[in-house]
């Protein structure tokens, strides 16, 4: 893979450098670029299977190289500092990024992980949920992962994930989608947001979304597309003191 390292900082660009020379064989040439327009001047020159980019840089930040390409062949790793919630908004939006200071474990499982994504195409609307998501206090979309695609739902749009063996069904106000993904796996990406609450091993449900809340016969949760889940018999007093406490 020919790689390129955009940072503002010559430091961190020598660093990451070095940690892919000694750890990432797959690479065969690393080229560098201080800002943006430096960078699209040298991918026009040369293209590139992968860009290691910076957010936080003077005059454009990372997320400014997307404007200059309509739809890259390259794939993206964000470095960063952010905070928990910033790394939140990359996981829902199924973008890849490396802590600073760069671990190496993760940077190796990161250019796999980029390597198989290369070619296709998704980069620019990935990183365009990413950047919306990050632009507010409350997580917008979510990537769900198709067969050889990645669709983008609204969170407030989803009614309940169901589990499915392996796979996941997300309820939505479009319809019912398979993904490729455990229920656990959205259960821990949507962990700290206030309108997700898991119910029953096989039910994690958009609160939000709740139009009853039946509580004889065994306790079911109505939604406003006319569907039901049950809530599972140990979940129902703790359901019940977070029903209690929601903001809608």
């Amino acid at each position: 893979m020919r790689v390129l390292i955009v940072d503002d900082e010559p430091a961190a660009r020598s660093l990451l450098r070095q940690l892919l020379a000694d750890h990432c064989p797959a690479i065969r040439s690393i080229s560098e670029a201080g800002d943006i327009r430096s960078a699209v001047k040298m991918i026009n020159n040369q293209p590139v299977d992968l860009v290691f980019l910076d957010i936080e840089m003077p005059e454009e930040n990372g997320f400014a190289l997307f404007d200059y390409f309509r739809q890259p062949s390259f794939e993206v790793i964000f470095c960063t500092a952010y905070s928990e919630y910033a790394l939140r908004a990359f996981e829902v939006s199924a973008v890849d990024y490396l802590l600073k200071p760069v671990s190496i474990s993760k940077l190796i499982a990161g250019v796999e992980k980029a390597r198989k994504l290369i070619g296709q195409g998704q980069i620019s609307q990935r990183a365009s949920v990413l950047r919306e998501n990050l632009n507010v206090t409350k997580l917008q979309k979510i990537a769900l992962p198709m067969a050889d695609s990645l669709l983008f739902v609204q969170l407030d749009d989803i009614f309940f994930f169901e589990a499915d063996g392996s796979y996941t069904n997300v309820i939505t106000r479009q319809g019912k989608t398979l993904v490729s993904k455990k229920i656990k796996e959205f259960d821990e990406l949507l962990a700290d947001d206030e309108r997700f609450y898991r119910i029953h091993r096989s039910y994690l449900i958009n609160t939000h979304q709740i139009r009853r809340y039946n509580k004889k016969d065994g306790a079911t949760v109505e939604f406003d597309n006319g569907l039901s889940t049950p809530i599972a018999r140990e979940k129902v007093k703790d359901f019940d003191e977070f029903i209690a406490g929601i903001r809608v």
